[in-house]
């Protein structure tokens, strides 16, 4: 596909099978969403992953269940969000965030609910891109449409400007918003805050937002030996916060009940980390909803 974006940068949509291709994701650093997804049990990662994903966990050993509590909640949100009675037909995904197989919205009893089902899927992460391309292509199937744009999505404005995406997604529409290895890859807190007073702007009411963040851990001395060690320089601006810190970053949404919170309160339902385990499971997460 020709069509440039309005960075310059050349979008692809795997429905219609676009030759260009994002570069081969590096294997000789870490990355912190392969890191994840080895402790979740994926296989989109690589030696370097899962030897820097030991790493992280000899120091802090409840990395793993933050990241399974974590996945636990992505699918718990996303299978609410989807529901027919909220009429939502189209998704929007920002973030480095590998979007898995098993991607409720992207499952066949979603297509089958709503049928032309679109989701976008932007990142401007060549790992994320590379990996999400093929998962992506395996759920372009049926009745639903499955497109990305390699944009950079700490920046929304001209995302939301850019008639590829308008050609996709009516933002006159309501729009399940996934913002997945987004809050917690953006360093800057004005620019993070500013990334989500424009998007919250562009949604129009009865549109939903999928949150999650992981959390700056108790022992901050473990935690910033693991991530200097396993990350590196830490290029990704991967940047975990207190929970009260996130929460006022984001107090200008409106959660569902039962607001913004660790992983394993948010409705659970036997998956992933129960309850019990709050403690260990640093990372959050919440559905705000736009009126």
């Amino acid at each position: 596909m020709s069509v440039s974006a309005a960075d310059g940068s050349v979008p692809w949509d795997l429905r219609l099978g676009g030759d260009w291709r994002p570069p081969d994701p590096p294997s000789e650093r870490p990355h912190p969403l392969r890191m994840w997804d080895y402790m979740v049990g994926g296989k989109d990662n690589f030696q370097v992953d899962r030897d820097a994903a030991e790493l992280a966990m000899k120091y802090v050993p409840n990395v793993v269940f933050a990241a399974r509590a974590g996945e636990a909640f992505i699918i718990r949100a996303q299978t609410w969000v989807g529901r027919p009675e909220h009429g939502i037909d189209q998704f929007l995904h920002l973030g480095c965030y590998i979007p898995k197989l098993n991607s409720p919205t992207l499952s066949p009893l979603a297509r089958n609910a709503r049928p032309g089902t679109r989701y976008v899927f932007v990142t401007d992460d060549q790992v994320s891109a590379a990996h999400a391309r093929a998962v992506l292509a395996a759920r372009a199937r049926g009745g639903s449409e499955v497109h990305a744009l390699w944009a950079d999505f700490r920046e929304p404005a001209p995302i939301l400007a850019n008639p590829w995406l308008h050609e996709r997604i009516d933002l006159s529409r309501p729009v399940g918003l996934l913002l997945l290895g987004m809050l917690d890859f953006i360093a800057d807190e004005d620019q993070l805050a500013r990334a989500l007073t424009e998007l919250k702007a562009a949604l129009a009411p009865g549109s939903m937002i999928v949150m999650v963040h992981l959390l700056q851990g108790t022992d901050l001395s473990a935690t910033e030996r693991a991530l200097r060690e396993s990350l590196g320089n830490n290029p990704l601006q991967y940047t975990p916060r207190p929970l009260e810190r996130v929460r006022e970053l984001v107090s200008d949404f409106e959660f569902v009940d039962p607001g913004f919170v660790r992983c394993t309160s948010w409705r659970p339902d036997g998956t992933g980390p129960g309850q019990d385990m709050e403690d260990r499971c640093a990372v959050a997460g919440g559905v705000a909803i736009v009126r």
